[in-house]
């Protein structure tokens, strides 16, 4: 596997990043969702009545235009991808900014190279 997205950036969170319970190096999945975006998702553990933990998918955000091109023909085909959790900034410490998330998509690139090649 090799980096095919070093650092992006999870636009429109939809989480508070404090209270998630993420951490760096988490794993996250990724989804084509029904407008043509890909939409990240994280296990989070979440506790029912305060004593029993559970996991629940988080719906983190979606991807930006330009990771959105060159990944999405990967998840049309189902091509294996190892998504992971590279950068947290959670709203305590955001100032002005705002909370971030940032992930790194991991895959076969010889694969993707024909995929890529017909984009440009």
């Amino acid at each position: 596997m090799q980096p095919l997205i070093h650092k992006a950036p999870v636009l429109g969170l939809r989480v508070n990043v404090t209270r998630s319970g993420l951490c760096i190096g988490d794993q996250a999945e990724l989804r084509l969702l029904p407008d043509g975006q890909i939409g990240i998702y994280a296990p989070a553990r979440r506790w029912f009545l305060g004593l029993i933990p559970r996991q629940v998918l988080l719906h983190l955000g979606q991807l930006g235009p330009q990771a959105t091109a060159i990944i999405g023909e990967a998840l049309q085909r189902e091509m294996h991808l190892r998504v992971r959790i590279v950068g947290l900034t959670p709203e305590h410490l955001c100032g002005e900014a705002g909370p971030e998330i940032y992930i790194s998509i991991w895959g076969d690139a010889e694969r993707l190279k024909p995929m890529l090649q017909a984009l440009a």
